[in-house]
C-alpha cells in the first residue's frame, strides 16, 4: 500500500513539473466549474419558474430560499475545505502519513454526518421560522415553503456533495468532480423544464429537479471509493475533538466569506 501510495504521489509530482499546462489547467479547473454549476441550480429554477408563472410572487419565494441555500452549502465547505486542506497538509509534511491524513477524511466525514444532521432538522420542523426571518411575508411564505418540501427529503446530500469535491481535488480525481457536478447541474436544467412544464408542477417541480440533481452529483462522486487511485479511507480518528475543531477553524473562512456573499 505505501509504494503503490509513493508511486502515485511521484506520478502526480511529475504531471505537475513536466507535463503541459494546459492539460493540467483543464483537469483543475474543476474546482472553478463545480462552484458555477451549484451557482447555476438556483438561477436555472427561477428562470424556469419565472417563464412558467411569469413575473409573480413564485420567482420572489426563490429569493427567500437562497440564503437558506446559501447556508446549507457553506457547512459543507466548512467540512470539505477544511479536512481536504489538513488532508493535503498531513500528506505532504511526511512519508507514511496517509493514516494520518485519512484520520482527517475521517473526522470531516463525522462532521459533516453532525452537520447535516442538524441542518436536517432545523429545515424541517423550522423552516417557517427560517424563511420568515430571511423576509418571506405571509404571501411568499407558502411558495416557499412548496419549494422546500422536497428538498426536505434530501438536505445531507447537499453537504457532502461539498465535502466530496474537495476532498476529491486533493485525491487526485478533480475531473471525477466536475463530470459530477456537470450531471447535477445537467439533470436540473432538464429536469426543471420536465416537472415545471411537462407535468405542470410549478414551483414544487423547481425544488424535485434540485434535489434529485444533488443526490445524483453525489452517487457519481462515492464511485471514486471503488478506484484503484482512491487513497481515502475511514480510519478511526485519534482526538476526534481537537480534530472538528482544527477542521473548523482551517474551513471557516471559506465558510464565512460563503455565507457573506449570500446575503
Amino acid at each position: 500500500m505505501y509504494s503503490a501510495y509513493r508511486s502515485r504521489q511521484a506520478v502526480l509530482a511529475g504531471n505537475l513539473l513536466t507535463d503541459q499546462i494546459r492539460p493540467i489547467y483543464f483537469k483543475y479547473l474543476a474546482a472553478f466549474g463545480s462552484v458555477l454549476i451549484s451557482s447555476i441550480y438556483g438561477v436555472v429554477d427561477a428562470a424556469m419558474v419565472g417563464q412558467y408563472q411569469g413575473p409573480t410572487d413564485k420567482t420572489a419565494a426563490l429569493a427567500v430560499v437562497a440564503p437558506v441555500w446559501n447556508i446549507i452549502y457553506s457547512l459543507g465547505l466548512l467540512t470539505g475545505i477544511g479536512g481536504s486542506v489538513l488532508f493535503s497538509t498531513m500528506r505532504g509534511q511526511a512519508a507514511g502519513n496517509e493514516k494520518k491524513s485519512n484520520e482527517y477524511f475521517s473526522a470531516a466525514v463525522i462532521g459533516t454526518v453532525i452537520l447535516a444532521a442538524l441542518t436536517w432538522v432545523a429545515v424541517i420542523f423550522f423552516d417557517r421560522q427560517f424563511l420568515t426571518l430571511f423576509g418571506a411575508e405571509e404571501t411568499l411564505l407558502p411558495l416557499a415553503r412548496e419549494y422546500l418540501f422536497p428538498i426536505k427529503f434530501v438536505v445531507p446530500s447537499f453537504l457532502f456533495t461539498q465535502l466530496m469535491s474537495a476532498f476529491l481535488h486533493n485525491d487526485g480525481d478533480p475531473a471525477l468532480a466536475t463530470k459530477s457536478v456537470l450531471l447535477g447541474g445537467v439533470f436540473n436544467v432538464f429536469g426543471d423544464h420536465f416537472f415545471v412544464f411537462t407535468l405542470d408542477m410549478g414551483i414544487m417541480g423547481a425544488g424535485i429537479a434540485t434535489a434529485m440533481g444533488s443526490v445524483f452529483s453525489l452517487l457519481m462522486m462515492l464511485t471514486h471509493f471503488f478506484k484503484k487511485k482512491n487513497t481515502l479511507h475511514l480510519e478511526k480518528p485519534t482526538q476526534l475533538p481537537a480534530k472538528l475543531r482544527t477542521i473548523g477553524t482551517t474551513g471557516f473562512s471559506t465558510f464565512f466569506i460563503d455565507v457573506a456573499w449570500g446575503f
